[in-house]
């Protein structure tokens, strides 16, 4: 049993022991092995990539009194690489940003977190028991919770800890109900055992499922249970925001395709969470890009664009098919590589205290920094859907999923919201480039690593843009696993 859940969840088990690591180095070193706090967390990171890479074909399951309980296979694989990706480029963002405001004295434990909340929300992935899937969002939640606020000094960050702390404690209840009332019509917490169960009692489990939705649309930020995401994401620290609205949000969708495909795929159930979907999507990404109309501060209109995306990408769960799961993987990728690229721009604008810099601020800003410029409206063009970036081609296997199933009304609902869009995203780039600076316009420090991140990201959104083929293929061959 042992020997199983270690195999099945090896690239986990890399990163909670490189986590006691850094601990124990922070304990011996009191703090001050900063430098190799952050040096050893990208090769914990790196080492991890590469193991799940040498996983790639196996298929690995623990199991528990004869009940699969994790599963590792190509889907969990391909977004642990999302995950892995986006934990990386937020850390490489994280250190000058920190360095520049005086917050290094706790790296070791920032770093920590980091990688706990990566290895919970792998597990959050792989989950096949509905508990194992509660302890995974649990501990993926506690570290963010945590993370959130580690600007104690400062006034934003410990605002949004506290509230991102009770809203999410809640969603944790919802959740925990939703298991009772699985557990009573069922008899069992194993997705795969629950979707082979005739039960005598439909409507509890019609119920149980109907909370645990609403547990995972609070952690996803799905409206109207997404009030605590633009205040959390504003008043955490920007880079961290950066890893927080992408990959967890991704694999929570991921978690959801899973739940839905192996636990409630039944004709008794399944038309009952497929119009709870179909509605929360379109309130999703019409309240998500119209609340982001309005923003004038950058980081709150991108809070509410991650909302916005949130609903797109339910709709490859709503497919429930190979086309849902290829368009989600893409989805997954693209969505995290355009959208960590944008806050970490975003975070080179930001007022020293950390204050956001509002839309005034990034007048002229292309002429005064073009390459910057130029990657901010890469993303800006991707997020819209724009042809030759991997927002397109992410959008596009999106819809076309959705259409296949029979969802032509909610794909026409998503077209018409890519359009409203348009007008916050591009209405960036027409600042940044359209006007001259004016005296407010904040100037960019030179910061190297971040220019890294920014320059790769903005690449790979045009190489996918380009040549989306080899992404396609993989999320075909994620599809293919039995």
């Amino acid at each position: 049993m042992l020997e199983a859940a270690l195999s099945a969840s090896r690239t986990e088990a890399v990163l909670v022991l490189w986590t006691l690591l850094l601990l124990l180095l922070s304990a011996a070193s009191k703090g001050r092995a900063r430098e190799s706090a952050f040096g050893l967390t990208i090769v914990g990171l790196l080492i991890a990539l590469a193991v799940t890479a040498a996983s790639w074909n196996a298929t690995t399951e623990a199991a528990f009194d004869g009940a699969v309980m994790i599963r590792l296979d190509r889907f969990s694989l391909a977004f642990h690489f999302v995950l892995l990706t986006g934990a990386l480029l937020s850390l490489i963002a994280s250190w000058e940003y920190l360095q520049a405001r005086g917050w290094l004295r706790r790296v070791s434990e920032y770093c920590a977190l980091l990688l706990l909340a990566c290895s919970g929300a792998m597990f959050v992935v792989s989950a096949t028991d509905l508990v194992i899937l509660l302890l995974a969002i649990d501990t993926l939640s506690l570290a963010l919770y945590v993370l959130t606020g580690y600007a104690t000094d400062s006034t934003y960050p410990v605002e949004a800890a506290i509230k991102y702390l009770l809203l999410g404690a809640m969603a944790s209840a919802f959740f925990v109900y939703g298991i009772a009332f699985v557990y009573g019509a069922t008899g069992t917490t194993n997705l795969l055992a629950i979707g082979t169960t005739i039960t005598s009692q439909p409507l509890l489990l019609s119920v149980g499922l109907g909370l645990l939705v609403v547990g995972l649309a609070f952690k996803i930020a799905l409206v109207p249970f997404h009030q605590w995401a633009p205040d959390v994401y504003d008043g955490a620290l920007t880079p961290l925001v950066a890893f927080m609205s992408t990959a967890p949000k991704v694999a929570l969708i991921a978690a959801l395709f899973r739940v839905m495909e192996a636990g409630f795929s039944m004709p008794q159930v399944k038309p009952i969470w497929t119009l709870a979907l179909s509605v929360l999507s379109v309130l999703t990404m019409t309240v998500g890009n119209l609340a982001a109309l309005p923003q004038r501060n950058i980081k709150r209109m991108l809070a509410y664009s991650s909302i916005a995306h949130a609903g797109y990408m339910v709709m490859a769960v709503l497919a429930l098919d190979e086309a849902g799961m290829t368009a989600l993987v893409f989805y997954g990728v693209a969505y995290t590589l355009m959208t960590v690229g944008a806050f970490v721009v975003t975070q080179l604008v930001e007022k020293e205290n950390g204050a956001p810099a509002l839309l005034e601020e990034w007048t002229g800003l292309g002429h005064m920094n073009p390459a910057l410029g130029w990657a901010m409206v890469i993303f800006m063009a991707g997020l819209t859907g724009i042809p030759f970036t991997a927002g397109f081609w992410a959008k596009f296997l999106t819809f076309k999923a959705a259409l296949e199933v029979g969802y032509l009304w909610l794909v026409i609902v998503a077209v018409l919201n890519s359009v409203v869009s348009a007008f916050y995203y591009l209405r960036v780039a027409m600042v940044m480039f359209a006007q001259p600076p004016t005296p407010q316009t904040r100037p960019i420090a030179p910061w190297r690593l971040v220019e890294l991140v920014v320059g790769g990201c903005a690449l790979a959104t045009l190489i996918l843009g380009f040549v989306p083929t080899n992404l396609w293929r993989m999320g075909e061959l994620v599809a293919l696993v039995p």
